[in-house]
């Protein structure tokens, strides 16, 4: 199985906010083999400055936008994630990853986060 779980730059502390994750730490089951870039951290560039900008005409460009940017998880079973907005949902939807849910306390480190995914341990 491989897992996504959303990093900062020191590449193991969770970001809160998926779409603003530098980077995604990819894991094949407990092994760490990878880490893909979120193309919307690609030279600082991000989606606007807040989402309440885009219009509900600009929603599936938004969404398109997401896709492009995580072109990189495809392949991947399944993203931990603490919170997402919509058009990244529907991106990673869209690549038939699995989405879960998780909380601070399930692990502020991708590891601890990941052992208790697999351990059916998520508080």
């Amino acid at each position: 199985m491989r897992i996504a779980i959303p990093v900062d730059t020191d590449k193991e502390t969770i970001v809160q906010r998926t779409g603003q994750a530098p980077f995604f730490a990819i894991y094949e089951d407990e092994k760490l083999v990878e880490f893909v870039q979120n193309g919307s951290s690609e030279g600082g560039r991000h989606h606007g400055s807040t989402h309440d900008e885009h219009g509900r005409k600009d929603d599936e460009e938004h969404t398109h936008g997401h896709k492009k940017d995580i072109e990189g998880l495809s392949g991947c079973d399944v993203i931990l994630v603490q919170m997402m907005g919509e058009h990244m949902r529907e991106a990673l939807e869209s690549l038939n990853v699995k989405i879960i849910k998780i909380r601070k306390k399930d692990g502020e480190k991708a590891e601890e986060a990941l052992g208790n995914f697999l351990n059916q341990s998520l508080k």
